[in-house]
């Protein structure tokens, strides 16, 4: 991983031609790269031509507008976080706007391909070879509007946008500040007013079975901050990575309880600063 970043840090060139290879999670997390180390200049540079085969393919109907929306999306959600962590130093204020940028680009998606319950469902007919398949029946169980299909691809994308800006945060590290990250990540604290904002939106959302992505998209950043004072307590009391590795099976088991405590505990700490009390009675 260390030999692609370089390899992607040693031109405008190279960088380009990773990303617009489309390597999943890599191609964009050079992107964000770009964007960290170099700034918006070279990051605009490179999301042009990163774009450049998406909108040629959707064009010429290689590629459906919701793909395409989808992808530049990512593409855009990424280098909106990277910039913004560039120039604020704060993880803090780069998950939200990465996080608004993704609602927004999927929103806009929406839009423009004319939905997103029809095309999917429309997909998986087509593959599955019709509209009685089980396949079919289970995405029409699974969203029950097209405001909980699109609320799903915005929460998937801002994921995924996440993991690519932590993987080029990552690589920066690697490369020019090395354990800079995991010090970053472990003082991540919400600002108060927002991580109010977005425990309100998500307690909101959660009552209408609709809107109950687009709530964890809302509180995706509180998310994150919840996971990076586990890692520090952690740390802090040398639990080794047993308590970790357990973090994300819950996550994968019982997202929706365990997402809960993480960011109750998130706002908690925006509320009275839990690093620096635990650090006084120490």
């Amino acid at each position: 991983m260390r030999a692609i970043a370089e390899f992607a840090m040693r031109s405008r060139v190279r960088s380009v031609l990773l990303t617009m290879v489309g390597i999943p999670l890599i191609s964009p997390a050079v992107l964000a790269l770009v964007g960290l180390r170099r700034g918006s200049s070279d990051g605009l540079f490179v999301l042009a031509w990163a774009a450049l085969p998406v909108v040629a393919a959707a064009g010429a109907g290689y590629m459906t507008p919701l793909m395409a929306g989808l992808a530049l999306t990512h593409f855009v959600a990424v280098l909106i976080g990277a910039l913004v962590l560039r120039a604020t130093r704060a993880w803090s204020w780069a998950l939200v706007a990465l996080t608004l940028a993704s609602a927004v680009g999927i929103l806009i998606t929406s839009q423009v391909s004319g939905g997103v319950m029809e095309i999917l469902l429309q997909a998986v007919t087509e593959a599955a070879g019709g509209a009685n398949s089980p396949e079919a029946q289970q995405l029409g169980q699974a969203f029950a509007s097209e405001t909980q299909a699109t609320g799903y691809l915005a929460w998937v994308s801002v994921i995924s946008a996440m993991l690519a800006l932590l993987l080029a945060r990552w690589w920066q590290a690697l490369l020019y500040n090395p354990g800079g990250l995991r010090l970053e990540m472990h003082q991540l604290r919400m600002p108060l007013p927002i991580a109010a904002l977005g425990m309100l939106l998500w307690v909101l959302c959660l009552v209408n079975e609709h809107y109950v992505f687009w709530g964890a998209v809302a509180a995706f950043p509180m998310l994150v901050a919840g996971i990076c004072l586990i890692h520090w307590q952690v740390a802090e009391r040398g639990w080794g990575r047993g308590p970790l590795i357990a973090l994300y099976v819950m996550l994968v088991i019982a997202v929706l309880p365990l997402a809960g405590f993480l960011c109750g505990l998130a706002l908690i700490d925006s509320w009275i600063d839990i690093r620096a009390r635990t650090g006084k009675k120490s």
